[in-house]
């Protein structure tokens, strides 16, 4: 019984420092997360306080509004992982303290049974009338040792007995603990929906305000639509003209050379190692900006405020500081640097099989031809009245475009 329960409780509380330790981790990871939602809110309420300032609204303001609704969303999801993790967490810890609590009661019982069997027979049975009571001198002995075996086993026991409730102690303070982190992370969290429900509130007025614009903002999108179509021509034949290139260089010089589903020519070992080593560091690139929020991702959405309305983006759009400088996120030699009216100048860089584009920008410090770092400046962001510092930033293999979401490392 006595090794029984010593086993038991080893393993319960072995038990109990793996699960905490797994739940820390968890809680760990979740809190980092939150950390960076925290601080994407509070950047793009500096952008939008910046905005207000010009009492005038902006499809840039809404997208503002849209982006900080969705961290704030995500950090309401956020805290609902946290709260399951600690709800998980108390229901271990309440299973834990019955089964102690068990044991616990087990072994007073069975203390209690030894304590009275003991005072029973106090006067029949003296350590010295058992021990004299003995028919030989071997049997004098094993009763010796069977009495010091059963001091010990009572000492033992009270030792079980005092260390299942200390624990236990320890279990119901953890508890407690818990319970009242429940209800500080329940209060937060509340304060977050409040929060979130004004958001959306103030987007619906600003949506309202630009409503009464519609002519003036599809008269803008058209424009916007033309020169990103030019832009995107402009992109896809410098690509094609560096494929071109690299397939003549083959011809010439009987380079073996590999033709990808992306329309990419392998030249050479180097460019294939270069390859191999940027699709290695997906999700780990560093942003195009120090500081920055995307906000407008890859893809087709929804019009910001004209209804049945899509637009498609190439890439992703990251609003930064005002002369913020655009850096490559991967080392490459520059392939072009291209002009458009809409978003500016333009650098494209090569990366073996991939190319990275970078447009928006004021001004540009890199030409064709140049080897380039990670990391290092090719120029600085282009900064508007209306719509702040934005970079835009495209990932393409081949011909074919990517997610440059995928791609960076998460903040």
């Amino acid at each position: 019984m006595n090794k029984h329960f010593k086993t038991l409780i080893s393993f319960l509380f072995l038990l109990l420092i793996v699960a905490a330790n797994s739940f820390a981790q968890t809680k760990d990871e979740l809190q980092k997360k939150k950390d960076s939602l925290l601080k994407e809110i509070e950047q793009m309420q500096k952008d939008l306080d910046k905005t207000k300032k010009s009492k005038t609204s902006s499809l840039t303001e809404v997208k503002a509004l849209q982006k900080k609704i969705s961290s704030r969303e995500k950090l309401i999801g956020n805290y609902n992982s946290q709260l399951n993790q600690i709800d998980s967490q108390i229901g271990k810890t309440k299973s834990s303290i019955k089964t102690m609590d068990g044991n616990l009661s087990k072994l007073k019982k069975n203390y209690a049974v030894m304590v009275y069997t003991a005072y029973k027979h106090r006067s029949t049975y003296s350590r010295l009338l058992f021990v004299l009571s003995a028919e030989s001198f071997n049997d004098a002995v094993r009763r010796i040792l069977y009495l010091r075996k059963y001091s010990a086993y009572r000492r033992t026991q009270a030792g079980l007995i005092v260390q299942t409730k200390n624990t236990l102690t320890g279990k119901v303070k953890v508890l407690s603990k818990q319970k009242n982190e429940k209800k500080e992370l329940l209060t937060q969290q509340q304060a977050e929906k409040n929060k979130l429900q004004k958001e959306k509130s103030d987007k619906d007025k600003v949506v309202k305000q630009l409503s009464t614009q519609e002519k003036k903002i599809k008269a803008d999108l058209t424009k916007k639509k033309a020169e990103q179509t030019k832009l995107n021509k402009l992109i896809s034949d410098a690509i094609k003209k560096e494929i071109a290139a690299s397939t003549k260089k083959n011809t010439t010089t009987g380079t073996n050379s590999k033709t990808t589903t992306g329309g990419t020519i392998t030249t050479t070992p180097e460019i294939a190692a270069m390859s191999s080593s940027f699709a290695a560091n997906i999700g780990n690139f560093p942003w195009p900006v120090e500081q920055g929020v995307i906000i407008e991702s890859f893809g087709t959405h929804p019009h910001s405020v004209l209804k049945n309305v899509t637009t498609k983006n190439n890439g992703c759009d990251i609003k930064t500081n005002g002369g913020a400088n655009v850096r490559s996120i991967f080392k490459g030699i520059v392939v072009s640097v291209l002009a458009n009216p809409g978003y500016h100048t333009a650098v494209i860089i090569r990366h073996g099989d991939y190319f990275t584009v970078y447009s928006n920008m004021a001004s540009v410090t890199v030409k064709p031809n140049d080897k380039v770092e990670t990391k290092q400046s090719i120029g600085r962001a282009y900064t508007d009245k209306e719509e702040g510092t934005m970079v835009h930033l495209e990932i393409w293999k081949g011909t074919t475009l990517l997610d440059p979401e995928n791609w960076l490392a998460q903040k």
